[in-house]
Order: structure tokens, then C-alpha cells, then sequence
């Protein structure tokens, strides 16, 4: 009888829970999803899971069976694991009518949202088929001996000259994922369906043609198709099509709109021809012209080339990161010549600094008496740490050899240049090591790099003669659009603010300034000539 009673009290208190939890519980609101993809020829509805929602009502909602959820979202195994806040799933935007059973959504865990608040600059939430690190990516150089490596078929250099499409291809097996290959990422700003194309269209717009064809431009397009060429054998799908600029009027928003990147043309008067026809959501890259980075300003462009003003600011901060208590600053300009860009740039920098500083301006025919201005100016305890702001040759080779002489005089010293330096005949690069000369370039080839070498080996077996620096730019190009594109989908540029790069000869950091509506890549190499006769990359 005790043991009957104990029953009946528990049994009455179970129902009482039970009443109580159903006078508390509401039905959770589904909202539908304002974003769909399109995969493997299904359209879906990107839903992000919220708190008390479950798979019947959201079944309900969408007006879909339980099952066409379950089938969307094979690899989340919604079956056994149910939902969890936060997550994103796809509902199909036809389907068959919902069942009458429930399933309780399963709460995000404490250790959960911590993962995700930790993850960075933005939340990547699992897709059907993959995820992404929140980390900045590199572009990846494939593994040459993959399965799929396969030979080509027809010569390399018939397809580089010809104007059509370059397809490259692992063969004749299709690369298609079993899964709908997508991503759902949430930025700060916002959400949006990364939808990742199963093959990768690129437009190629150069004078391949036209009188403005030079050897710069078929060396660029030469190191884009190899780069092209290494993904397709990774198994990655690449169609280029190359357009001639002076096609340019026949081009039209819908023909843009098929390319998932497009990169050219060279001149700014023409990137601003095509700019006018870019599609809502696309970006043109301009790829050999520095100048062009005024179009970011109020054009969607990118702006692959890191700008001369940028080398020019970097030199001056560098010069000032790398200040030591007891050293000096001295700014070395040449009296009466007209400023270059350039020139201004530095010089403007250093006075916005804040930072203490000597100046030594004098002209050439000085050279052989302005020692003394470099001895009143040196520090004692310390290195005196020099810039040069002047294009001309003859004076940049005389400003080295007085630096040289203070460095004959035991004083320790280094230099800080620009990046022409490099070009300039007239120096001996002997005085550039033994001056410890520091420069910042957008473009710089370490040739002790594994990938450089086998890069160049593989360029002069297709194409019979050396890379120069416009062969490297186009395979670093080519190789961080696609990269950036085969990781995050088609709306790659929404994440193109956290993405680094680092190619072969050019790193990639873009940025774009507030009220911009293009991007400029602001990446540049710190060089260091080091006196043990090295050339460093720091």
C-alpha cells in the first residue's frame, strides 16, 4: 500500500510538471529566410537556426516535410543530432508536406558560443560539405603530382595567344561534390550565402591584339594560365576567357555577370570604359597599372598593384619602428629640384609623424663638401638611421656614398630608400649592403624559395624563356582570385577585407578606406640588403 501511494504522489507530480510546462510553452517563430542559393541546380532557403525553434516548426513554416530537411542536410545528421542554435540549414524551396511529429531543438552550449565569439573578424557556421577557418587564408600553390595530374592537351604557347576560351582540365572526369557545395558566413555587417562554384569563370580583358599589346602583357597572361593550369590539375576547375580590349564595346553587364572574377583592363581610361558596365555585387581587377587605385575611391575596382604612395608611407614607418633609444633621424632630400610624388609622400609622412627628426638638403655639386653636415648630424650612441627622398640617380648615388663614408668613419648606420633604388645603375651594390639598405616594394622574387624554383622551371619548360617580374605578378594574381574564390564562393569580395595573401613575388592585403567602394591592396616586402652580402625578406 506504502509503495502504491508513493506511486500515485510521484505520478500526480509528473503531471503537474507536465501541465505546467505546457501552459509555459509558446510556439517558437520562424521567420522565412530572405537568402537562397542555388547548388547543384536546387534552389534553398539558408535558415539560421534560433533559440526554442525545432525541426517541426520549421517544417511548418517553410511547408515542407521533415524528411526534404533531413535529405538537404545529409552531412549535419539532423536525424540523430538535431538542432543547435546558430546553425544554418537548408530547406528546399519546393517540398512535400510537413508530418504531424516534433522534435525538441537541442540549445547552444556555453563551450559553443565561446568557440564562435573567439573565432575573429567574422563566424563561419558548418555548410553541407566543408568549413572554413576564420584564420586569413594563403593561396595555396597546388601539389603538381596529384592524382588528377594529367597532361594537356595542345601547346601552351598556341593557347596563350589565342583570344577564346582556355579551359584547364583534370581530364575527362567532372569534379562535382555528392554535397551542395556552400557555405553560410555571418560577417559584422552582414549575412550571406557563400556559394561555391563548381567551375571557376574568369575574364581575362588585355590588349592581346591591339597596338597596345607589349611584351609585359603576354608575360602577365602567361603567368596567370600556369597558375590557372596548377589549379585545374589540383582539381580545381578554371575557364578563362580572354578578351581582347578592343572588343570592349561589345561587352555588356549580362556578359560580365557569368565571370566570378575578372581581371583587366591595363590603362585606367579603360578600366573606366568597362567599370560603367560592372554588375551590381561584381568588382573588375585592374592588375598592372598603379595609377589606377584613384577608381576604388567611388568605382567597384581592386586595385592588385600595391600604389607607390603606400611603398613610399611604409619606408618612413619602418624607419621609425625600428628607432632605438640613442638613435637619430635624418631625412636626406636635394636642394632646389622639383619633388616628385613620391618624394612629397615621404617627406609628408615624416613631418605627420610626430617624430624628431634632422634634415641634410643640399645639390650635387655640394656632394664632396656636405660631409660635415652629415657629421653634426650622426648620433653618437646610436645608429643614425637615413632617408632618402629624391629620384634622381646621380644624387641618390652620391647621398649613398657620403652614408658609406660615414660608415668608413666607425659609425653605424642604415639607410632607408625607396624602392627604384633597386634600378638604378649607377649604384654599386656593394654600397647598397654595406649601408644596410632597407626597402619597401611592392613586387620582390626570393629565389631561395622552393615554389620560386620550380615555378621558373616549369615556366621556361612551356614557354622556352626566363619569368621576368610581370610573369610572377600574373601567376600571384591569378592564383589569390582564385584561391579567394574557390574558398569563399562567388561573394568572395564581402570577405576580401580579411583576406592575406602571400604569393610568389606579391602579397595581398586589401583594404578599402570608409565611404571607398573599391578595394587597394596595401601589402608591401620589407627588403633588407644585409652587409654579409644577403638580400633578406623580412
Amino acid at each position: 500500500m506504502r509503495k502504491k501511494l508513493i506511486a500515485i504522489l510521484s505520478l500526480a507530480v509528473s503531471l503537474a510538471c507536465t501541465q505546467a510546462a505546457a501552459q509555459q510553452y509558446q510556439t517558437p517563430e520562424v521567420k522565412i529566410s530572405q537568402d537562397k542559393v542555388r547548388v547543384n541546380g536546387k534552389s534553398y532557403y539558408a535558415h539560421v537556426v534560433t533559440e526554442k525553434q525545432t525541426l517541426f516548426s520549421i517544417s511548418k513554416a517553410y511547408d515542407v516535410s521533415l524528411q526534404d530537411i533531413y535529405d538537404s542536410n545529409r552531412n549535419l545528421d539532423l536525424e540523430n543530432a538535431g538542432l543547435k542554435v546558430g546553425q544554418v540549414i537548408f530547406i528546399p524551396t519546393q517540398g512535400t508536406k510537413p508530418a504531424a511529429s516534433e522534435e525538441p531543438a537541442k540549445p547552444q552550449t556555453q563551450e559553443q558560443a565561446a568557440r564562435e565569439q573567439a573565432a575573429g573578424t567574422y563566424v563561419v557556421v558548418p555548410s553541407p560539405s566543408e568549413t572554413v577557418s576564420s584564420a586569413p587564408v594563403e593561396p595555396v600553390i597546388p601539389d603538381k603530382k596529384t592524382a588528377n595530374d594529367k597532361k594537356d592537351s595542345g601547346s601552351a604557347m598556341d593557347r596563350w595567344l589565342y583570344p577564346g576560351k582556355y579551359r584547364t582540365s583534370t581530364g575527362s572526369e567532372e569534379v562535382s561534390p555528392s554535397e551542395p557545395d556552400s557555405l553560410v558566413v555571418r560577417t559584422d555587417s552582414s549575412a550571406f550565402v557563400l556559394d561555391i562554384p563548381q567551375t571557376i569563370k574568369v575574364a581575362m580583358i588585355l590588349p592581346f591584339t591591339s597596338s597596345k599589346l607589349s611584351d609585359n602583357t603576354v608575360d602577365f597572361y602567361s603567368g596567370a594560365l600556369l597558375a590557372a593550369r596548377d589549379y585545374g590539375r589540383a582539381g580545381v576547375r578554371v575557364d578563362i576567357d580572354a578578351i581582347d580590349i578592343r572588343d570592349s564595346a561589345s561587352i555588356s553587364p549580362a556578359t560580365l555577370e557569368a565571370y566570378e572574377v575578372i581581371i583587366g583592363p591595363i590603362s585606367s581610361k579603360d578600366m573606366n570604359v568597362l567599370l560603367d558596365k560592372c554588375p551590381e555585387g561584381k568588382f573588375i581587377i585592374s592588375p598592372l597599372d598603379p595609377q589606377a587605385a584613384a577608381l576604388s575611391k567611388d568605382r567597384p575596382s581592386i586595385q592588385a598593384p600595391t600604389p607607390a604612395a603606400l611603398q613610399n608611407q611604409d619606408i618612413v614607418n619602418w624607419a621609425i619602428q625600428d628607432m632605438m633609444p640613442g638613435d637619430s633621424l635624418v631625412l636626406i632630400t636635394s636642394k632646389g629640384a622639383p619633388l616628385s610624388e613620391g618624394s612629397r609622400c615621404i617627406i609628408e609622412t615624416l613631418r605627420n609623424s610626430g617624430v624628431k627628426y634632422h634634415t641634410i638638403s643640399y645639390g650635387i655639386l655640394e656632394g664632396l663638401s656636405i660631409q660635415k653636415a652629415f657629421e653634426w648630424h650622426h648620433s653618437a650612441n646610436g645608429t643614425t638611421r637615413y632617408i632618402v627622398a629624391a629620384d634622381d640617380e646621380s644624387f641618390v648615388n652620391d647621398a649613398v656614398r657620403n652614408v658609406n663614408l660615414m660608415l668608413f668613419k666607425k659609425h653605424d648606420v642604415a639607410l632607408y630608400a625607396p624602392s627604384r633604388i633597386r634600378s638604378f645603375n649607377m649604384i654599386e651594390t656593394e654600397y647598397l649592403h654595406s649601408v644596410n639598405t632597407h626597402i619597401s616594394a611592392a613586387y620582390f622574387t626570393d629565389f631561395n624559395n622552393k615554389k620560386v624554383s620550380d615555378f621558373i622551371m616549369t615556366y621556361r619548360a612551356l614557354y622556352n624563356v626566363e619569368p621576368n617580374q610581370f610573369a610572377f605578378h600574373g601567376y600571384d594574381t591569378m592564383n589569390c582570385f582564385i584561391s579567394i574564390c574557390h574558398e569563399f564562393g562567388r561573394q568572395w569580395a564581402k570577405v576580401l577585407k580579411d583576406y592575406n595573401g602571400h604569393g610568389l613575388q606579391t602579397d595581398f592585403r586589401f583594404e578599402r578606406e570608409e565611404g571607398n567602394e573599391g578595394f587597394v591592396n596595401t601589402a608591401v616586402r620589407r627588403v633588407v640588403y644585409t652587409p654579409d652580402y644577403q638580400i633578406v625578406l623580412q
